[in-house]
């Protein structure tokens, strides 16, 4: 079972339907010639974690996602439904999001494919958690109409906050190929809209006993990427003999 922070939310529910997509995504991710790292000894990671929970040793962590103001005296802009997770601290999995960081800006190709590989990374450590009994650890959040978002009864240890903030930008209607062009460019999938992802990853540090704060604003962003709706593009669907273009057949 995964544990969630407390006073259920969109990104809670969100993250744990995603966990069953993961093996689709990786054999997307690999038919692409994407690869997920290994994740390490899940077992280690999370040992100190737990050892903190049964003992009680529990602290709180404070977020708030906003825009900061454009000049100075300006009030900050409050970012809602940023969704946040918060994860316990993997050398490997950090590694592994760093390195796709680092290789996104080698092609047009590994910027479109980065945040493909990160939600994969994620989804990949998330099951390695479960299978390991510690779906509890997981712990996810989304941020309310002024940023604000909270993580209780969180293990003392050490952490990786994970969160992103998506934005949709308005989908174009696709051209209509004739028969014979989608037999040429049907290794060509269109573009039929794009999605703005920006991601914050940081370490924290939970000490037991006290409560911390954590800021996700415009200035401290890890990453920012760009994910495609793409479809092969259709035949154009023949037409009754005698119909009005436009008109549907009788």
């Amino acid at each position: 079972m995964v544990g969630w922070a407390s006073g259920g939310n969109e990104a809670a529910v969100a993250a744990r339907l995603q966990v069953s997509s993961l093996a689709a995504l990786a054999v997307m991710l690999v038919l692409h010639g994407g690869a997920i790292a290994a994740v390490g000894d899940v077992a280690a990671v999370v040992a100190p974690l737990l050892a903190a929970r049964e003992r009680g040793a529990l602290g709180t962590i404070d977020g708030r996602a906003y825009e900061e103001g454009r000049r100075g005296g300006d009030e900050a802009t409050p970012y809602p439904s940023v969704s946040v997770l918060l994860l316990p601290r993997s050398a490997d999995f950090e590694a592994e999001l760093a390195a796709i960081k680092a290789r996104s800006r080698d092609s047009p190709d590994t910027f479109i494919e980065a945040e493909p590989k990160v939600s994969a990374a994620r989804l990949a450590f998330q099951k390695a958690l479960i299978d390991q009994g510690a779906g509890h650890l997981i712990f996810g959040a989304s941020s309310d109409t002024s940023g604000a978002f909270r993580f209780q009864s969180v293990p003392e240890g050490a952490w990786t906050l994970l969160a992103w903030r998506e934005t949709a930008h308005a989908i174009k209607r696709p051209a209509t190929l004739k028969r014979g062009e989608t037999k040429r460019y049907k290794e060509r999938p269109q573009v039929l809209g794009q999605t703005t992802v920006v991601l914050w990853s940081m370490p924290v540090t939970v000490t037991a006993g006290e409560g911390m704060s954590v800021q996700l604003h415009d200035r401290n962003e890890w990453m920012t990427a760009i994910r495609e709706d793409r479809r092969v593009p259709e035949a154009k669907q023949p037409v009754a003999p005698g119909t009005p273009q436009g008109a549907a057949p009788r």
